[in-house]
């Protein structure tokens, strides 16, 4: 009898719509300044989705952590797929625009996320057996600090790889089961759509004020940069932000199905490919045929435009033929293993 636990269907639906998320986000940057309503729709979405990534993915990596060995080849992977999207992304937007100056070590772009999980895994796979409660004061305490040294950035990915570790460190802390309990319970999932719609409220109605404040929740930017109206609170509004995003990213969860939803659920399971793959196929529509797209339809009809190539290519990425696309980096124990055996002889 096989000891792998069976999946759970809520986990899949949630991370089915955070990477359409992801993906919505992407695709409407292009077209962030054209209306109040898409400045919203992005200030919504950037408050929460990746914070309740690095929740998830914290949720989902006892396995590695708590395993005997450190599992190199995992990270090998992490690392190779890292270096293919770069690589990808860089070509794609050579051929649709212009080739520019390819980075190696610094990234702001969407695959800083492999790098930064490859990261979280392995530090806490160091600090597994420190006191965890210790272990995330003191990550707070740290990512509040950097806040305040401007020279922390995208260069090896420090101001993310700082901010968001307090999120992928609570996910860890937490019980599966337990959570799911709780998050099950129907006074928290009634309190959960109450919160829910007074922060959606709250961003429609002042987004004008509020939109600056995207700077402090994509975690890459000192509190110098969060505008000169926020920067003096910002270890406040730090603090502010990381109470928000995982008040909303537990209230997200608790109102997501838990039975098997065809089609979401089955993408919740391929979220990879979606997010490996997904910025390229973007810039190519961005470059190609969207403005064509957009000029032909009127504006208010722009925002639903977006959002259904956002709903296609999330459904189309995550179909069988694209595990293939990524089959090198991921599945990089098919041929590193023969590689390493071969150095030990």
């Amino acid at each position: 009898m096989s000891s792998l636990k069976p999946r759970v269907a809520k986990w899949d639906n949630a991370k089915a719509i955070l990477i359409f998320l992801v993906v919505f986000g992407h695709a409407i940057t292009s077209v962030l300044n054209d209306s109040e309503v898409i400045r919203s729709v992005f200030l919504w979405i950037t408050a929460f989705h990746m914070p309740m990534f690095m929740l998830l993915t914290g949720l989902f990596s006892k396995s590695f952590v708590k395993a005997e060995k450190f599992n190199y080849t995992k990270i090998a992977s992490y690392i190779l797929l890292y270096f293919f999207m770069k690589l990808l992304i860089y070509l794609t937007l050579g051929l649709v625009r212009s080739f520019g100056h390819f980075r190696w070590t610094s990234e702001g772009g969407t695959p800083w996320y492999i790098f930064v999980t490859a990261v979280f895994m392995s530090v806490t796979y160091l600090l597994k057996n420190f006191n965890p409660q210790k272990v995330l004061v003191l990550t707070f305490a740290l990512s509040l600090a950097v806040g305040y040294i401007s020279e922390i950035g995208d260069g090896f990915m420090l101001s993310r790889i700082f901010v968001y570790y307090p999120y992928f460190f609570l996910g860890y802390m937490l019980d599966r089961e337990k959570l799911l309990a709780f998050l099950n319970k129907i006074w928290v999932k009634i309190l959960s759509a109450v919160i829910i719609i007074a922060f959606t409220a709250v961003i429609f109605l002042f987004c004008k004020d509020l939109f600056s404040l995207r700077y402090a929740m994509t975690g890459n930017n000192p509190y110098s940069e969060f505008g000169k109206d926020w920067a003096p609170f910002g270890v406040l509004i730090r603090t502010f932000c990381y109470i928000l995003s995982t008040t909303i990213s537990f209230a997200f969860l608790s109102i997501i199905p838990t039975g098997k939803i065809p089609v979401l659920t089955k993408t919740g399971s391929k979220t990879l490919n979606v997010y490996a793959l997904h910025r390229p196929a973007l810039y190519a529509f961005q470059y190609t045929v969207m403005t064509l797209m957009l000029r032909s339809i009127p504006e208010n009809w722009a925002l639903p435009a977006l959002f259904l190539v956002s709903l296609v290519l999330t459904f189309v990425l995550s179909l069988k033929p694209f595990d293939y696309v990524l089959y090198p980096c991921t599945r990089c124990d098919k041929w590193l293993n023969p590689i390493t055996k071969w150095l030990k002889k």
